[in-house]
């Protein structure tokens, strides 16, 4: 009875190895083929810069201030007005009905929106150079290329400088999570100040790994930065004033704007395009869908659209999810050591799968 015995297991064991290569497979190419994106409205004005959206109307910046549309209809954005700034708007934050500019040689700009067809400025901080800005409660935070300053916006019509904040030399983004003030320094990495007293903002460190920062957003206890040539980087903020790095793509391209949308991240690609990555895993973060045809500067989004400040077509909205058709476009090679994860699934239990076929097949049977 022995040789049946073990013939029955051996035979069980190969078809368990077989079921499990295919289970493997399939899964792994499943996840890879899960989601599409394509290109359903474009209103080109030019360079575009930054990009916000709010009650179904985006605010982009660009060379010649910031233009502002209808994306009710989101394949058929309709231009509404312009804000216009003698030199160019870069970085923007939108609270409630008030536009925040960081209109570059023009300094801060603070605008009514409550009628987005006819917004009002309301105010202008000058000499300072606006790169962005970010907004938390009662004060603005105008990052300057080599310094940052504090504004007191509380009345948005009579703002004040309180404070500037020397910096080293490429100070570009900024990004709050309650009293913890990060800013993006691209030589240096993410700098870290503790704002509990906005008027005397205190240095706290500066984490390595994360030089070339041109975005940073968040999601509860989890930052996320674009960087130049450097891809994105996930880091870990449970504790607001010590950053712990701890996942990271890099496609080899410049990763210019990154927005979150539960578990996934939007990235603006300069070369590379739209990427939307997994990061329901933040350690291994995972490409779902990406659109090569476009140089995006920034990105704002949801659970169904993505919007561009592009570098050639000004606005440009995308669909993405599983629902969303396939569209043919040409992909771009992907840079050496630079295979997704989900290829790895598929090789690994290829692997095990096979050496446990080969293991079994040549099993002598008592």
């Amino acid at each position: 009875m022995k040789p049946v015995i073990f013939r029955n297991i051996r035979t069980y064991t190969m078809k368990q190895a077989l079921l499990t290569l295919i289970i493997i497979a399939s899964l792994s190419f499943s996840i890879v083929n899960a989601m599409e994106i394509e290109q359903i409205g474009v209103y080109d004005f030019g360079v575009a810069y930054d990009v916000v959206v709010q009650d179904d109307v985006a605010y982009l910046s660009g060379n010649n201030g910031v233009d502002v549309f209808d994306i009710t209809d989101k394949t058929n954005p309709i231009k509404l007005t312009r804000i216009t700034t003698p030199d160019g708007a870069l970085g923007l934050c939108v609270i409630d009905n008030t536009l925040y500019i960081a209109a570059t040689s023009n300094g801060l700009m603070i605008v009514d929106i409550s009628d987005p067809e006819n917004p009002e400025t309301l105010s202008i901080v000058s000499a300072i150079f606006g790169m962005d800005v970010y907004v938390n409660q009662d004060y603005a935070y105008v990052a300057s290329s080599t310094s940052f300053s504090v504004i007191d916006v509380s009345d948005p019509s009579n703002p004040e400088r309180v404070v500037t904040v020397s910096g080293n030399e490429r100070v570009y983004k900024m990004h709050g999570v309650e009293d913890t003030l990060y800013i993006g320094e691209t030589d240096q990495g993410l700098m870290v100040y503790d704002t509990t007293d906005p008027t005397e903002p205190t240095y706290i460190r500066t984490v390595s790994g994360t030089t070339g920062i041109f975005d940073i957003t968040s999601n509860t206890d989890k930052l996320y930065l674009g960087c130049h040539g450097n891809g994105v980087k996930i880091l870990d903020i449970t504790d607001r004033q010590n950053p712990e790095l701890i996942g990271s793509y890099n496609n080899g391209g410049e990763a210019y704007g990154v927005t979150v949308v539960d578990d996934f991240l939007l990235v603006a690609d300069l070369q590379q395009g739209v990427e939307i990555l997994d990061v329901s895993n933040p350690r291994i973060p995972t490409l779902a869908a990406r659109w090569t045809t476009t140089h995006p500067h920034d990105i704002a989004g949801d659970t169904e659209y993505v919007f561009l400040a592009d570098q050639d077509d000004g606005l440009e909205i995308f669909r993405y999810g599983d629902d969303v058709e396939p569209v043919e476009q040409v992909e771009v090679e992907e840079e050496e050591n630079s295979i997704p994860i989900q290829t790895w699934h598929i090789v690994a239990g290829l692997m095990i799968s096979v050496a446990l076929l080969k293991k079994h097949a040549h099993q002598r049977i008592p």
